[in-house]
């Protein structure tokens, strides 16, 4: 007997995928007609409201194409989900990464009602290399 995901479980992973196929229509299904986008980058705050605004925001936001080189959820205890990736691009696409933290808050029918971003900013090669030099990490 195999196990039922439901529509809230089955989100992280429609997330990942539009995502990384940077279709933001895709994208925009997943969130409730008034969703509220609340980010927090380096040095800046700022707000979007509605499915394309935060889908074009969130579907473009990364540093150009690429991958989740990890893409880690948790459930809260108040039922939300808390989706910690590192986004990378390819060498032919520059080579940054992106270091972020997104909690969704759901409605009853699974769709994000609100995106809280923390983002640690977007890393070229040379900070990469700086930072391994200057503070390698104990755990990667």
């Amino acid at each position: 007997m195999s196990e039922v995901q439901t529509i809230d479980e089955l989100l992280p992973e429609r997330y990942r995928t539009a995502v990384e196929a940077r279709d933001v229509d895709r994208l925009a299904a997943l969130y409730h007609p008034e969703v509220l986008l609340d980010a927090h980058v380096p040095n800046w705050r700022f707000q979007l409201q509605g499915p394309a605004a935060v889908a074009a925001a969130t579907g473009t936001g990364l540093p150009g194409p690429g991958r989740f080189a990890s893409f880690a959820v948790e459930r809260t205890a108040s039922a939300d989900l808390l989706v910690q990736f590192e986004w990378r691009q390819d060498a032919d696409h520059g080579g940054q990464v992106s270091r972020e933290v997104h909690i969704f808050r759901l409605d009853d029918a699974g769709r994000i009602v609100e995106q809280v971003v923390f983002c640690a900013g977007v890393w070229d090669r040379e900070l990469q290399a700086r930072m391994a030099e200057e503070s390698p990490l104990v755990r990667p």
